[in-house]
């Protein structure tokens, strides 16, 4: 059967790769289909609004399509990951209009390996660190961005955009980061896959910081072969193999050759509870997943006296101080002009309040300047204490239950969006990977209401090839492949 080309911006990049190569079609006509796709879902009254910059034109990313791993494939980039050729702003008006001297790391990487690059995607405004109550994927420069499930619903953050390109059709990858949940929950509201890499696999230089000890690259897709194209050319291309004993593609192998022969466990206390839309749909799943022969350890928590609870308030800590000092690092090496510390950025804000400060503040923001006046003590205490308590928790289940991975809901189906309340997260199951500094990644599993649900997996840290390859697996079981309908409500 002949491939379907009506619509370009449905390919995978796996496909539209091999329809480039092939002269199937052109690198300007799949452009053009991502540009009209923008332009017919992102702006006006009922617009997604998970663009803040594009490319004028297909002419501008005029690419001779050759042989590099992901030559002629579109990509967005979240706005907090520096690129010369468009502003990079965190979605702030204090940084509107600059633009870096470089390309982050990651940026880099991509045009080295031939993607084009289409523009940035809206975000949380500072990586969802700037105050309580906030709105997930609003910013003061892009506004809210949108689900494209319901326009109602919230998009989850703070990588909104990224994940709401890809779901909507946009461009078939996007890059996000992720300190703690930024990817793994925009990826469960929208439908997507979100997968976080252990932490340094990706190099984070020229990515706005919240805290090194956290911050991540994430990569969205719509499809488990797609992340694995970019993640394995980036770690080629990054020189990150190092991480891996025996090298990324030894372990792929490895991990493909077992096929459905792994085992799965599910910590039950914290994780489950919060949403029983969300529980009944992953437990459908695990009915399925049994049926097709896959091994679950439940309750392993139970089972191997785990616990997996981590203090807010230590992680709070980590994330201010280092906040602090990352951001000032990047912002001093910025030099604009009244946006060169974290102090000059709560001025801004209180000046400009009536634009930045309408619906929630900066208390994230002035915690960090106050806690950088302590000692360093009470930084590394709550550092050393959450990071063992996630580490020990992980291994402990991983190792005393005989599993390859852990597995729980991502979180519940997508909350109504409230600029007076902020966001209503009841609950998650990606915190525990994030303070690890483990791999982790959501898959879309079914819907509740009509609103996406994730599955979560995650490991030991550098077991990012064992997450990918029992993701595709568990993808190839389930079947699931989900469509937005752009529904102004669900209700």
């Amino acid at each position: 059967m002949e491939p379907d080309f009506s619509d370009l911006s449905t390919l995978s990049a796996l496909k539209a790769k091999d329809a480039l190569r092939s002269g199937a079609i052109s690198h300007g006509e799949l452009v053009e289909a991502s540009l009209q796709k923008i332009d017919d879902f992102d702006s006006g009254e009922r617009g997604l609004h998970a663009v803040l910059a594009r490319i004028a034109d297909p002419g501008e990313t005029a690419l001779s399509i050759g042989d590099a791993a992901l030559s002629g494939v579109t990509v967005l980039v979240k706005d907090n990951i520096d690129t010369a050729e468009f502003p990079t702003t965190a979605g702030s008006l204090a940084l509107a209009g600059s633009s870096p001297r470089a390309d982050a790391a990651v940026v880099s990487a991509l045009k080295s390996l031939g993607a084009a690059i289409l523009g940035k995607t809206n975000l949380s405004e500072w990586s969802n660190m700037r105050g309580i109550q906030s709105s997930s994927g609003w910013s003061a420069l892009g506004g809210q961005c949108r689900n494209p499930y319901a326009l109602d619903r919230s998009p989850g953050g703070s990588s909104a955009g990224s994940a709401v390109a890809v779901a909507a059709g946009y461009v078939p990858i996007s890059i996000g980061t992720e300190t703690d949940g930024s990817v793994l929950c925009p990826a469960a509201l929208n439908g997507v896959i979100g997968f976080k890499p252990t932490l340094s696999v990706i190099p984070t230089a020229g990515i706005i910081p919240i805290a090194h000890s956290q911050d991540t690259v994430g990569i969205f897709a719509r499809h488990i072969g797609d992340v694995e194209l970019v993640f394995d050319s980036l770690v080629d291309r990054c020189g990150s193999e190092k991480y891996f004993r025996g090298g990324l593609h030894s372990c792929y192998l490895q991990e493909r050759e077992r096929g459905l022969a792994f085992r799965l466990g599910i910590p039950r206390q914290g994780f489950f509870g919060y949403s029983t839309k969300a529980d009944a749909v992953f437990a459908e799943a695990i009915v399925e997943l049994r049926k097709a022969g896959v091994a679950i350890v439940d309750a392993i928590d139970i089972a191997t006296d785990t616990d997996f609870s981590l203090s807010e308030s230590d992680e709070l800590t980590v994330l201010h101080w280092e906040m602090y000092r990352d951001l000032n690092s990047y912002l001093g090496s910025r030099g604009v002009e009244g946006a060169s510390s974290l102090e000059d950025l709560v001025e801004f804000n209180r000046v400009h309040a009536a634009e930045e400060l309408e619906f929630f503040g900066q208390e994230h923001f002035e915690s960090a300047i106050q806690i950088s006046k302590e000692m360093d003590k009470s930084y590394h205490v709550a550092r050393a204490s959450n990071l063992q308590r996630a580490e020990n928790a992980i291994m402990k289940a991983i190792t005393l239950g005989n599993v390859d991975l852990l597995c729980v809901p991502t979180m519940s189906p997508a909350w109504l969006t409230d600029h007076i309340n902020g966001d209503s997260v009841a609950g998650a199951g990606y915190s525990v990977a994030a303070v690890a500094g483990s791999a982790s990644i959501s898959i879309p599993i079914g819907t509740a209401g009509g609103l996406p649900i994730g599955m979560t997996l995650f490991g030991a840290p550098y077991s990012d090839a064992s997450v990918l390859a029992i993701a595709s697996q568990i993808e190839a079981v389930l079947g699931v492949r989900l469509s937005p309908r752009f529904l102004d409500s669900t209700h």
